[in-house]
Parts: C-alpha cells; sequence; structure tokens
C-alpha cells in the first residue's frame, strides 16, 4: 500500500503549503520595510519547506506503520486496510464493535486506498509529460546558447563572484541569462542595437545581477518543483510571489552599481513598450508581464523602499517563525496515515500441502505405527517396546493421516472440530478447518451469522466475511431490511468493501 501512503502525502502537502504560505505572508506583512533579497530568501525558504512536505509525510507514515504491523501482528489481531480493521476475536466484543458505524478515518482509508493506485498512475503521467516538456525547453536554451555572437558593444560591468559574457541572438525575444555552466547574458541583437549606452549598461547589469545571485540554478530547481507539483496551486503562487521579488531583489543590486533609480525606472518603463509583445524565455529574464512590470516601478519610485542586497536578521526570524508553523502543521493530516498506521498485513489461507509432501510427512509416523500381529504368535514374549506418540483425539477418523497431522500442526482441537460441524451443520475439511482456525473464526461467530440468516455450509464463505468485517449484528440488521433469502456471501462482501 505504499501507493496511499504516497497519495495521501500529496492530498497533505496541498493544504499543509496553504498555511505555510499563509504563514510566510503573514510574517512578511509584519516586516513592511524590508528588502527584496530578504523576501526573496523567506519565498526560497517556503518553496523548499513545501517540497519537503510530502517527503516527510511518507516518511513518518512508514515508519509509524513499521512500529505498528509488528506490535498488531505480535496481538493476534487481523486486518487490512480500508476493507478490514483491527478486530477482537472476543464473540462479545465483535457484537459491540458492530453497532458502530466505521469512524471517519476508516472510510476516507477505503475511498483513498480504492483509487490510490489510478492516482498515482495520473500523477506519474503528467509529472513526466511535463517534465519531458522542460527537457525540450532545456535543449532549445542550450542550441541557442551555442549560436551567440559576441557583442559589438563594449558594456562596463563590475566584476562579481561569477564571470559571464555577453552576447546577442536572434533566438531570444527579451534580455535573460543562459546559465548553469558558462552562464551568458544574452540580447536581442535588434533590441542591443537600438539601446543606449546607459540603458544597455542597466540592462546588462540587471541580468549581471541573475548571475551573482545564482538565480539560473534557483530557476531550474523551480521549475522541477512545478513539474511534480503541478497539481498544487499553492507552489504556482510562491512562484509568481518569488518571481516579482527576485527580480526587485536584481533591480536593487543593478541600482547599487549604476547609482540613478530614477533612469533605471524609465529604462524599464521604455523597455515595457519595445518589448510589449516579446515571449519571455523560459529562463531569468528582463520581466515577464506588464503586473509585474507595474509593482517593480512602484516599488522603484516608493521613497520608503529599502533596497538593501543583503537578507539582514528580519528574514531570519521570519524563516523560524514558518519553519515552526511547518512543524506543528506536519503532524496533522487527514486520517489515513493513522489507518495504515494501525493494521496489519492479512493472513493468508492456508493452502494444503501437495500429496507428496503429505505422504513423505506421513511415513514416520506410519514407521512407529505397530504392527498387527498373527494370533498364533500372541503367545510368544515379545520385549517392551515404547508406545509411539499417539495424535491427539479428533473425531471423524476417516480423515487420511495427512489431514490428521496437518490439523495437528495448526491447533486444531477436537473440541473445535466438534463445534465447527456443528455450527455448519455439515462435516468441514482439514482445509477448511485449518483455515478457520489461522483467521481466528470462532465457532461462536459461524453459529451468530448462521441465526441471522447467511446460508452457507462451507467453512471458506466464513472466512471471507469474518475477513471482510461481517459482523452477525450487520447481518441481522440487513436481512430486516432486504431479507434473508437475498443476503448472499458474495452480496455481503461487497457491501462491507463498499462500506453499507
Amino acid at each position: 500500500m505504499l501507493e496511499a501512503h504516497v497519495v495521501a502525502a500529496l492530498v497533505n502537502s496541498t493544504w499543509q503549503s496553504g498555511l505555510v504560505a499563509l504563514a510566510a505572508f503573514v510574517a512578511l506583512r509584519t516586516f513592511k520595510r524590508t528588502s527584496a533579497a530578504a523576501r526573496c530568501a523567506v519565498w526560497y525558504g517556503v518553496l523548499a519547506i513545501v517540497a519537503l512536505l510530502p517527503v516527510v509525510d511518507v516518511a513518518t507514515s512508514l515508519s509509524a506503520r513499521a512500529i505498528a504491523v509488528p506490535a498488531a501482528a505480535s496481538s493476534g489481531s487481523l486486518g487490512t486496510v480500508g476493507a478490514r480493521a483491527l478486530r477482537p476475536s472476543d464473540p462479545s466484543a465483535l457484537w459491540a464493535s458492530a453497532s458502530a458505524r466505521p469512524p471517519l478515518a476508516e472510510r476516507v482509508a477505503i475511498a483513498i486506498g480504492s483509487v490510490a493506485p489510478w492516482v498515482e498512475r495520473a500523477w506519474l503521467a503528467v509529472a513526466l509529460a511535463l517534465g519531458l516538456q522542460l527537457l525540450y525547453e532545456m535543449a532549445r536554451l542550450v542550441r541557442a546558447k551555442r549560436r551567440i555572437v559576441p557583442l559589438d558593444r563594449v558594456v562596463a560591468v563590475p566584476p562579481g563572484t561569477r564571470t559571464f559574457r555577453v552576447g546577442a541572438s536572434d533566438d531570444v525575444e527579451m534580455p535573460c541569462v543562459l546559465g548553469l555552466v558558462d552562464p551568458v547574458v544574452v540580447l536581442p541583437r535588434a533590441l542591443a542595437r537600438a539601446l543606449s549606452e546607459g540603458d544597455l549598461a542597466r540592462v546588462v547589469l540587471h541580468e549581471a545581477a541573475h548571475v551573482e545571485r545564482r538565480d539560473d540554478w534557483v530557476h531550474l530547481l523551480e521549475r522541477v518543483l512545478h513539474v511534480a507539483f503541478f497539481f498544487n496551486p499553492i507552489v504556482y503562487a510562491i512562484g509568481r510571489r518569488l518571481e516579482v521579488e527576485r527580480e526587485i531583489a536584481c533591480d536593487d543590486l543593478a541600482i547599487a552599481r549604476c547609482g540613478n533609480r530614477l533612469a533605471y525606472a524609465s529604462c524599464l518603463s521604455s523597455l515595457a513598450v519595445v518589448l510589449s509583445g516579446a515571449r519571455p524565455a523560459p529562463a531569468p529574464a528582463l520581466f515577464s508581464g506588464r503586473r509585474q512590470l507595474i509593482v517593480r516601478v512602484e516599488r522603484l519610485l516608493d521613497a520608503g523602499h529599502d533596497g538593501s542586497t543583503r537578507t539582514g536578521p528580519r528574514a531570519a526570524v521570519a524563516l523560524a517563525a514558518i519553519v515552526a508553523v511547518a512543524f506543528v502543521v506536519a503532524h496533522f493530516g487527514i486520517p489515513v496515515r493513522a489507518q495504515l498506521a494501525a493494521v496489519a498485513a492479512p493472513h493468508e489461507p492456508a493452502r494444503p500441502a501437495p500429496v507428496a509432501t503429505r505422504i513423505r510427512a506421513s511415513l514416520p509416523m506410519l514407521a512407529r505405527t505397530p504392527r498387527l500381529q498373527a494370533p498364533h504368535a500372541r503367545s510368544r514374549p515379545r520385549p517392551a517396546r515404547p508406545r509411539p506418540a499417539r495424535l491427539a483425539p479428533v473425531p471423524a477418523l476417516s480423515r487420511s493421516i495427512g489431514d490428521l497431522i496437518l490439523m495437528r500442526k495448526h491447533d486444531v482441537s477436537a473440541k473445535f472440530v466438534a463445534d465447527v460441524d456443528s455450527a455448519l451443520e455439515a462435516k468441514a475439511s482439514a482445509v477448511a478447518l485449518v483455515a478457520l482456525r489461522d483467521h481466528d473464526v470462532t465457532p461462536a461467530y459461524l453459529a451468530q451469522l448462521k441465526i441471522a440468516g447467511v446460508r452457507s455450509k462451507c467453512g471458506f464463505d466464513f472466512v471471507r466475511l469474518h475477513d471482510h468485517g461481517v459482523t452477525p449484528l450487520v447481518v441481522a440488521k440487513l436481512a430486516l431490511r432486504v431479507g434473508k433469502l437475498k443476503l448472499s456471501v458474495d452480496r455481503l462482501v461487497r457491501m462491507a468493501d463498499a462500506g453499507t
């Protein structure tokens, strides 16, 4: 049931990421005068937490199941996810527990456990398609990077921690950074010729800030998370907020080097008119939309804007608060995880051993059986021999020796056989008796089901009913509604699996 763990973790991460993003929004609203670099660092931390939430959920769920399953198995409890819950072997406890409707955790576990394989396959299929699309875009950028020509104009850029080249190309429609290895600041060839010396330097400084901040690598990781969490709208909302703060942080870094805020804002406004119909590249670019540009210009012209290029202590405080919220949120989830951890693996019904195996198992017993002596030989004195160990008394001595040995290995007593035969009103086979014994199906349970209206003389039918959680009280209630003659074993099993 690993699929159920994965699906539950993905569902949990959807609303958990919403709470974490809300905590980040409240924290940043508390520190209103915070630099864009600090806000960008906070949103980076939020994105990392959102990516780790499903991993933590699956790990916690599997570890809880690993602890609970041996404990349930050692106590003799049986159950499966959704269809079977832990039930006591005492018939009186069965009557007491049958009066209550299955809890919400079990019903949700049934629903998710039934659709988990299909949901996981659909998620993998969509993620694979989006991943192939991302690889195609990366291949296009690599091809465009090979066709870049050096810029025929000299641009003075202060040196940073990463070296980069400046070039022009007809394959891009907007200034961007083709980074990762050997980063290159690329401008459209027509735009590079039309810009003035000052505006060209400002555009290159903005893209150089992306190189300095290693936004090319972070942007790639962000795209990978979008592929994995394509179903989560919170991830896309965080990505949009992160993109705005990242561009403003690069604006602040570029202004810190060129030193003219108004001229930089004017350059952005003029470029918005020129590049209004341009398509942004799947890489850190100058801007991605008119709405983003308006926010950036307003932030640049705000007199109280903090243009610091450092994160500062406020970002650390906000991240600490967000991590605390994430730690609390990760302990809660839909009740499927507790249900998965509280059940043990079902017992497989005992299968009859092959005939050759049963014969070989019975040979030692046959060798120790005393021979019948002829009448004339009874007078001869014979030395006393130790008598072989006798099998436990089991009724119906017409059974084969292999069946007797099989029942003895599974602790099938004579009283159990007599009670089962009496409850079934028929002679049960050795294999059916072993299956009833291994699955903790008591004769009282058989008798109560027979009284409630179950018409069957096959022991395996009662094993199915017991494993699927069908109780005598439920059968009695259904018999009053639909009639005893209509309650077949298959119908009862289907109704129990459907939760009715």
